[in-house]
C-alpha cells in the first residue's frame, strides 16, 4: 500500500491558484470552498479521473481547510464521497464526529451536510465519488457512520485502503470493470454493517449534538445571515429546543456564533500577521464590514485587530 501511494503521489502535475482551486473544486465536488489564511502561498491541483465504474478525484492542497459551502447553486446532487488519505495528514469533521487522517487511513462524508476538513502538511487525496441512490440500495436508508477513521492497519479497513490505492494507481488501464459492487461490500465491512437494507431513520430524528451545531457554525461562519433560527432550520427542530441544548455548555445560540467567529477571527490574524488584509479577515468570519467587526474584536479582546496584528509583529 506504501508503494502505492507514494506512486500517486510523485505522479506530479501542475499546481495553480487558490482561485483556479475553487473553481476547481467546484466543479468536480460541488458546493465545496477552500479557505487559506495565506492565499497568495496558496498552491493546489484537483482533477478528476475514472477507473471502471468508479469517478474518483485527485486533491493536493498546499495548506488550509475545505468546506461545505453554503451556495447551493454548486450542488452536484447527492453523494458520498469515500476518501483514501495518500499523503500528508487530514482531519475531516461532519456532524459531531471527527476523522483523523494519515496516509492509508479513509472515510466516508455525506455531501448533503457541513463538514470542515483542516489540511496538514503534503496534503493529498483521492476522493471516490458514490451516487447516493447506489448507496442507499446497498444500505436502506440506515444513518451511516460519517467523518469515522476507517484505519489501513488491519481488518477490513486494510483491505479497503489497499483496493483503493490500486484502483487509483491503475486507473488508466482497468478498463470497464464494475468496481462499485466491491467497495461498497468492502466498505460495509469496515465500518461493521450488514450491507442490507436498514430501517429508515425518519426526519424528525435527526442527531443534534452541541458538538453538531458547533461544526455547524464553523461551516457556514463566513454568513452574515448565520443565525438561531438558521441553524435550528438546518436540524429540523424548534428555536426553544435549540437554546436548550446550547445552554448545557453555558451559551446561548447568538453568542456561541459570536464567540466562533471572534475566536477564528484571532487565530487567522495571529497565524497571518502580515498577508491577509484585516477587511478579508471580517469578511471572512462573517461580519458585514471592518467596522463591525473592529467594534466586537475590541470588546472581546480590549484592542482593535490593528492592535493584535502589530503585537503578532512586534513579538
Amino acid at each position: 500500500m506504501r508503494n502505492i501511494l507514494a506512486a500517486g503521489v510523485n505522479n506530479e502535475r501542475i499546481f495553480v491558484s487558490f482561485e483556479a482551486c475553487n473553481e476547481a473544486l467546484r466543479r468536480i465536488c460541488g458546493a465545496y470552498q477552500v479557505a487559506a489564511e495565506r492565499w497568495p502561498d496558496f498552491r493546489g491541483r484537483i482533477e478528476t479521473r475514472r477507473a471502471g465504474s468508479l469517478e474518483f478525484a485527485t486533491v493536493a492542497f498546499s495548506g488550509g481547510r475545505v468546506m461545505r459551502d453554503r451556495d447551493d447553486r454548486y450542488y452536484r446532487g447527492d453523494q458520498f464521497f469515500l476518501v483514501l488519505q495518500a499523503s500528508g495528514s487530514a482531519r475531516m469533521r461532519q456532524r459531531g464526529s471527527e476523522a483523523a487522517l494519515k496516509p492509508g487511513d479513509c472515510t466516508l462524508i455525506d455531501s448533503r451536510f457541513p463538514s470542515v476538513f483542516e489540511i496538514g502538511p503534503g496534503f493529498q487525496q483521492y476522493s471516490f465519488h458514490l451516487p447516493a441512490p447506489l448507496v442507499t440500495e446497498r444500505f436502506g436508508d440506515r444513518a451511516l457512520p460519517l467523518a469515522r477513521t476507517i484505519r489501513c492497519d488491519c481488518g477490513a479497513g486494510a483491505l479497503l485502503s489497499q483496493l483503493l490505492g490500486a484502483v487509483a494507481g491503475n486507473a488508466a488501464t482497468i478498463g470497464d470493470v464494475d468496481l462499485t459492487g466491491v467497495t461498497l461490500e468492502l466498505l460495509a465491512a469496515a465500518l461493521g454493517l450488514n450491507a442490507g437494507r436498514g430501517p429508515q431513520l425518519p426526519e424528525s430524528r435527526r442527531a443534534m449534538s452541541l458538538c453538531d451545531i458547533t461544526h455547524f457554525i464553523d461551516a457556514h461562519m463566513d454568513s452574515p445571515d448565520l443565525s438561531p433560527t438558521s441553524i435550528a432550520a438546518h436540524f429540523n427542530t424548534s428555536v426553544r429546543r435549540l437554546y436548550r441544548l446550547v445552554r448545557s455548555g453555558g451559551w446561548t445560540p447568538a453568542s456561541l456564533i459570536w464567540s466562533r467567529r471572534l475566536a477564528r477571527a484571532r487565530e487567522l490574524l495571529v497565524q497571518n500577521a502580515h498577508h491577509t488584509p484585516i477587511i478579508e479577515v471580517a469578511l471572512a468570519c462573517g461580519f458585514k464590514d471592518g467596522a463591525h467587526f473592529s467594534r466586537a474584536y475590541r470588546k472581546a479582546f480590549g484592542h482593535p485587530p490593528k492592535a493584535e496584528r502589530q503585537l503578532q509583529t512586534a513579538a
